[in-house]
């Protein structure tokens, strides 16, 4: 989630016979993150809480984060501890450009769910779901009657309860068999990319992803390309872009700075490659909104806009 990276009853209706009050992906108050968009770009997935965590951001973490948003369907919620709700949503593109009022995804457990992504048109969805004392980045795939199955832990290679330890935003490549995710775990920087191979079913033990992707500071929340060369991941400099070379950047990154956004994070592309999503962190208020910029003539990234 965003708010990590900062860190180093529905709404009333209207009147009578007037149905709940659409909620939409950014809301005033309480909490949007965490946004990843289909190769399509009919899909916007984020997470949501109640709870603004904006003040608890700020304060260094002295400020308790209140629940002063509105109520989602579905949302499991948590009346003692902020870090205990946030359930994944996910909106589809209507064909007029805009977004339909976001559902819950279904597969989020009693405790928070965030950082996920789809590979397989949908149909699998990785992301780091709490249960209550720690986080683990888990797979889940769809029943034939579109119905989530149980979610599965990819093991303690992976899912490393180290005191201490933490692992955050796995990025799952398109074919399954690469998984890229954040950790604070020996054998590396502060926060760093690390990277594991699925062969026959079984993850090898991670490696540091190395520089430029991992760094003496923290280093966080990458993205690849399925169709193109394109990497993003977010660094000390901020949201940073290079083109791939097969195993390494070609070159130096870039810094990407967009128009309007103090703090740009989280980037996911559709495959044509002409927008992209992330989330935008104020660093005056502390909140995120989930917005999008599209590639200039100059094939520069334009001014951030929100998604709704």
């Amino acid at each position: 989630m965003i708010l990590v990276a900062l860190t180093l009853g529905h709404c009333g209706g209207g009147g009578s016979g007037a149905g709940p009050a659409r909620v939409p992906i950014n809301t005033a108050t309480g909490w949007s993150d965490s946004p990843f968009i289909s190769r399509d770009g009919k899909r916007l997935y984020f997470m949501y809480s109640r709870y603004d965590f904006g003040p608890w951001i700020l304060s260094g973490g002295t400020v308790v984060p209140v629940a002063s948003g509105p109520d989602r369907p579905g949302l499991r919620k948590s009346d003692t501890n902020p870090f205990d709700e946030s359930d994944i949503y996910m909106a589809t593109k209507n064909p007029d450009g805009t977004w339909s009022e976001p559902v819950n995804l279904g597969l989020n457990g009693a405790y928070g769910d965030s950082s996920g992504m789809e590979i397989n048109d949908g149909n699998t969805f990785v992301w780091l779901q709490g249960n209550g004392t720690t986080s683990n980045i888990v797979v889940a795939g769809k029943n034939p009657d579109g119905t989530w199955g149980a979610p599965s832990d990819p093991g303690t290679a992976i899912n490393d309860h180290s005191p201490g330890v933490i692992q955050d935003n796995p990025y799952l490549s398109a074919d399954g068999t690469a998984l890229f995710f954040t950790s604070n775990r020996s054998g590396g920087g502060a926060k760093d990319i690390w990277f594991s191979s699925n062969s026959g079913g079984s993850w090898s033990a991670p490696v540091n992803a190395g520089a430029p992707f991992s760094s003496a500071g923290d280093d966080d929340q990458i993205w690849l390309s399925p169709v193109g060369l394109d990497i993003y991941w977010n660094g000390p400099q901020g949201l940073m872009h290079c083109v791939s070379n097969g195993s390494t950047c070609a070159g130096p990154p870039d810094v990407i700075a967009i128009a309007g956004c103090d703090f740009a994070a989280e980037a996911s592309v559709p495959d044509d490659g002409q927008t992209l999503y992330f989330g935008c962190g104020n660093l005056t208020t502390g909140r995120v909104q989930i917005m999008y910029t599209t590639k200039q003539v100059n094939g520069s990234w334009g001014p951030a806009t929100p998604v709704d």
